[in-house]
């Protein structure tokens, strides 16, 4: 299987985040001090928005991301998407909680580590859609194939053409969508059109 650039994208987001933990993340302290809700978090008035932002993430994108580009597996991929996902609307509370506490005026200012953090979860939220999405060329046939399969029953047959005879679709001339032909009748008359 090869790789391609989503690939690149989702692991360079797994190792800035991982940087990011080492930096300031709010008061000049690191952000995997707020992972293990240490003393010195506490010193500088830890959020609960920001520490659940920083277990979210952590599972998500140091994780699951992390197995998931080790082992390009689907199964990873998916709960690494969903927690990056819910730990980027966490961030915004917990900026805004932040700001708009008794902490920020005392001079804990967010610092380049969390908004680091932030930044490696919004790229990698966005990157994960086209990996999620993609299909595969077996999903692709089978998908293939079931559009071809007609299986509807007996039953179901006989429901749709008692409606058709009902509702009069075959006899009446208004129903019937006939655009493509008239348009193709009037390029026949008008080819320089």
């Amino acid at each position: 299987m090869p790789v391609n650039a989503g690939f690149w994208v989702l692991a360079g987001c797994v190792v800035v985040y991982l940087i990011a933990l080492f930096l300031p993340f709010a008061g000049g302290v690191s952000g995997w001090q707020f992972v293990g809700v240490t003393e010195a978090s506490a010193s500088v008035q830890a959020k609960l928005t920001e520490t659940v932002f920083l277990w979210l993430s952590l599972a998500g994108l140091g994780v699951l991301t992390t197995v998931a580009l080790a082992t390009r597996r689907f199964v990873f991929a998916a709960p690494a998407w969903m927690l990056t996902t819910v730990a980027l609307f966490a961030s915004v509370l917990a900026l805004w909680l932040r700001r708009t506490s008794d902490a920020f005026d005392q001079g804990f200012h967010h610092g380049p580590g969390s908004y680091l953090a932030i930044l490696a979860v919004a790229v990698a939220t966005f990157a994960f859609i086209p990996v999620i999405t993609r299909r595969d060329a077996a999903q692709r046939a089978a998908g293939e194939r079931r559009a071809l399969l007609d299986d509807t029953d007996d039953v179901a047959k006989a429901q749709q053409e008692a409606t058709r005879q009902a509702q009069g679709y075959s006899e009446n001339p208004l129903l019937i969508d006939d655009r493509r032909a008239r348009a193709a009748e009037r390029h026949r008359q008008h080819p320089s059109d």
